[in-house]
């Protein structure tokens, strides 16, 4: 009985919130960015590196820890604006099947959600659905990331490009960009300093 209704408030809560949430889908685009790795001996992993956007740099840090072979769970945070104290985030909840498209490859399908407070436009939020394709050469791992951002009002199709460079023992380096179709095509570059913990 106890578990009926905590499973009827959790389906409440979670509908409620994607019939209520918004945002400007061109800067959801722009700023919505996923830097999770697969790691092969699953260990937390954290993230510190920037992103460029329209406004400039912004920076990201961010933290995933991996419970299980087959599970992510992982966020992100990037201040905006320091006068202002605006600020993105997102939350992350990841499945590592065991089916692999190529021998040389892992994937991985995300879904999570995206906020932005105190800036210049009212509090947004935003979903995300992602499918994520790695594939291993040497010491080299080419990613390439589908994500599907949506709310009620609007969806957005995203891909994330990146490689992963193993510089020294824990220690890798992700360059890569994130690009989007909508309004026109663009791109934004980043790089991304990992650390297994």
């Amino acid at each position: 009985m106890q578990y009926r209704i905590s499973s009827q408030i959790i389906i409440f809560c979670i509908s409620s919130t994607i019939l209520f949430s918004s945002s400007n889908p061109v800067f959801a685009s722009q700023s919505s960015f996923i830097p999770f790795q697969l790691s092969p001996d699953s260990r937390s992993m954290f993230h510190i590196g920037g992103i460029q956007d329209s406004s400039g740099v912004q920076p990201i840090i961010g933290m995933q820890i991996q419970p299980t072979t087959n599970l992510l769970l992982g966020g992100s945070l990037s201040p905006r604006d320091i006068n202002t104290l605006s600020i993105y985030y997102h939350i992350i909840i990841g499945y590592i099947p065991k089916w692999k498209l190529l021998k040389i490859s892992s994937n991985m399908i995300q879904i999570g959600i995206h906020r932005y407070r105190f800036g210049d436009f009212a509090d947004s939020r935003w979903f995300s659905f992602s499918v994520m394709e790695s594939a291993h050469l040497g010491s080299l791992t080419l990613n390439l990331c589908w994500n599907r951002l949506f709310t009620q009002k609007w969806e957005r199709n995203t891909i994330v490009i990146s490689t992963r460079i193993k510089l020294i023992k824990d220690f890798y380096l992700q360059p890569g960009a994130v690009t989007y179709f909508t309004p026109e095509f663009s791109y934004s570059p980043f790089i991304i300093l990992s650390m297994n913990i």
